[in-house]
């Protein structure tokens, strides 16, 4: 349906699905390395100050977001 509705072929739909799905595991892989990086050079943030600035958000005075 969508090949007709956008009057191209069922290959190109194909092709461009498989092209956006190859570029956005791409970018996972990316930014998985770079976080892993992070992590081996100690650069993290606490998990606790993340949850307390999460539960923070919907009151009257957030907290600053933890670096």
């Amino acid at each position: 349906r969508l090949a007709g509705k956008l009057e191209r072929s069922r290959a190109w739909i194909m092709k461009q699905a498989l092209s956006s799905w190859v570029a956005q595991e791409e970018e996972r892989d990316r930014l998985t390395r770079e976080a892993m990086a992070d992590v081996k050079a100690s650069r993290v943030t606490d998990h606790q100050a993340v949850q307390a600035w999460a539960e923070s958000l919907d009151s009257d005075n957030p907290l600053p977001a933890p670096r």
